[in-house]
């Protein structure tokens, strides 16, 4: 399954949200590894671009004193970069722009994504309108004679659950015990 992750401009409506959301599938980009420079051009990355620039010039310059393998190291361990980082420097665009990153999901493909991502935006936006925000403790404040509050206690209301915690402390079994 591939790794997505999507990035929604935030302070607008939910059914403006899933439409203007931008899902980036975490991936190789082969493309970024053979031509970077055009890569950036054809993804709009300017900033990105210029930083590429402004670090190739320099090591352009060097490749006249260096070995040939080196030249050859230099560009690949570059071009492997640039490729692996491709939907990071996607996805730090977009938040220049003013995107948040909101959720990466695994999906088998990009419908299957979409999908995932709309069940999870509307789920959202339903316990958003329910306002479901469980209390768990009730502050009590004790008051001295003089009106002054020495210090507060929090006292349990909501119903603990005696349930197994899953991954961190399992329920010894007795068969399993030694003697």
């Amino acid at each position: 399954m591939a790794s997505y992750t999507i990035y929604e401009k935030p302070g607008i409506s939910v059914d403006q949200t899933v439409e203007s959301a931008v899902i980036i599938k975490n991936h190789y980009s082969t493309l970024a590894f053979f031509l970077p420079v055009l890569w950036m051009l054809f993804k709009r990355l300017w900033w990105v671009l210029l930083g590429y620039c402004l670090f190739m010039i320099p090591l352009w310059s060097l490749y006249d004193t260096l070995p040939l393998w080196s030249e050859m190291l230099i560009s690949l361990i570059i071009s492997v970069w640039i490729s692996v980082e491709a939907p990071n420097l996607i996805g730090w665009q977009l938040e220049r722009k003013g995107y948040q990153e909101v959720v990466t999901l695994y999906a088998e493909d990009q419908e299957h994504c979409e999908q995932r991502y709309i069940a999870f935006r509307l789920e959202a936006a339903d316990r958003a309108d329910k306002k479901e925000t469980p209390t768990f403790t009730q502050a009590s404040r004790s008051v001295n004679d003089k009106g002054l509050k020495r210090f507060a206690t929090a006292e349990p209301t909501g119903k603990i659950s005696n349930g197994p915690v899953l991954g961190l402390f399992p329920t010894p079994n007795s068969s399993q015990e030694t003697k």
